[in-house]
């Protein structure tokens, strides 16, 4: 009777360690599917939960913050951009250079070559109130920039010399009379730029500068803003023959750079094309003024725009050919001349010497004395 009943027991104990597993996967099942999302292997429910803790996380060590670290720091860089771009148009202004402004200006070449193409808006000598500036007409005609630094080389020649024995014989006048002192005619006389002298004797009769030169003006006129147009060294770069009556206003600091490199309109306006706002502007420096200057080359069709700081005081000058010499002056806050070529230049001083010269006027057709 007692083996009987241990066969019956033993079914019984099978078919509860079965319903127990049963009961078991059911749960887990339960426990995967329904009562917890976050069961490892639910990856879309892993990075959900993360991705929502690590915008809280005020440690900010949580890989998931990278990506809104990087929207910050470019929404920086483009604020800080737009500031930048900001100050700039706050601190510049932009100059237009129209294509008529090639031909105008005190540093235009002219030449048989290189007509003048520019405005003839020119003024005489009716209103001229100073005594040492003596023309032998007063309706001759010149540029109105050229006036005022006419006028303070002439009060300079009568200085030093206490007197003033130089006649302004002729300015925009291309071609001369057959009975004139000077016949050569030249085309940059057309540019209302260039003035020539006559010696004014004792006697009074004005005499001509065919060999023989003014001293005084060969050295100093580069201080106010001209320079001796033909000289006698550089005939072969010019194609015109010695001038000593000849003189051309470039303006400051250019007829001063000119003396200093001994150097011609032409190799100027050549030398200055290697200094561009897109690579570095040439430098000078007087005693009270800095300058910077740039060759500007012209756009092929329509307007050249420039940028340059506001507030700045410039001028602009064609070469009439193909752009533009811009020039910035600001006060000086250094050393006269350190900033020109301070390799290769002498720092420019008020008082000029003559550069020596070779002398090729040893016979000469003139016969009164230089005054």
């Amino acid at each position: 009777m007692a083996k009987s009943k241990m066969k019956l027991r033993f079914p019984n104990i099978i078919l509860l360690l079965c319903g127990l597993i049963l009961l078991i996967f059911l749960f887990d099942f339960l426990w995967r599917n329904i009562l917890s999302p976050t069961v490892p292997g639910d990856t879309e429910s892993i990075i959900s939960a993360e991705g929502n803790f690590a915008a809280s996380d005020p440690t900010g060590t949580d890989s998931e913050q990278a990506p809104s670290d990087s929207t910050e720091e470019n929404s920086s860089d483009s604020t800080e951009a737009t500031e930048e771009a900001t100050q700039e148009d706050i601190n510049s202004e932009t100059i237009t250079l129209t294509q008529g402004q090639i031909h105008n200006g005190p540093l235009i070449l002219v030449s048989s070559t290189c007509p003048f193409l520019g405005q003839t808006d020119f003024i005489d000598f009716t209103s001229n109130t100073n005594t040492n500036v003596i023309p032998r007409d007063l309706a001759l005609q010149f540029h109105p920039d050229m006036k005022q630094p006419m006028s303070d080389l002439f009060d300079g020649y009568c200085r030093d010399n206490g007197y003033v024995n130089l006649q302004i014989y002729s300015t925009s006048e291309i071609n001369a009379a057959s009975n004139s002192l000077y016949t050569t005619v030249l085309s940059e006389r057309s540019s209302g730029y260039t003035f020539d002298i006559g010696l004014i004797t004792s006697t009074g009769e004005v005499v001509a500068y065919l060999t023989k030169r003014n001293e005084w003006m060969f050295g100093n006129c580069w201080n106010y803003g001209f320079v001796v147009r033909y000289s006698d060294t550089k005939t072969g770069t010019t194609g015109v023959g010695f001038m000593p009556h000849h003189f051309r206003y470039v303006g400051l600091p250019h007829s001063l750079i000119m003396y200093e490199k001994e150097m011609c309109l032409e190799e100027y306006l050549q030398y200055l094309t290697d200094y561009t706002m897109d690579t570095a502007p040439l430098t000078y420096q007087t005693e009270d003024t800095a300058y910077e200057i740039y060759y500007v080359p012209a756009e092929e069709s329509g307007d050249t725009t420039v940028t340059i700081p506001k507030g700045t005081k410039y001028t602009v000058s064609g070469n009439n050919t193909d752009g533009f010499i811009l020039t910035l002056e600001k006060a000086n806050t250094e050393e006269p001349g350190t900033g020109f070529d301070p390799e290769t230049s002498t720092p420019e001083s008020t008082d000029v010497s003559l550069p020596e010269t070779e002398d090729t006027t040893t016979t000469t057709t003139d016969s009164y004395s230089i005054g």
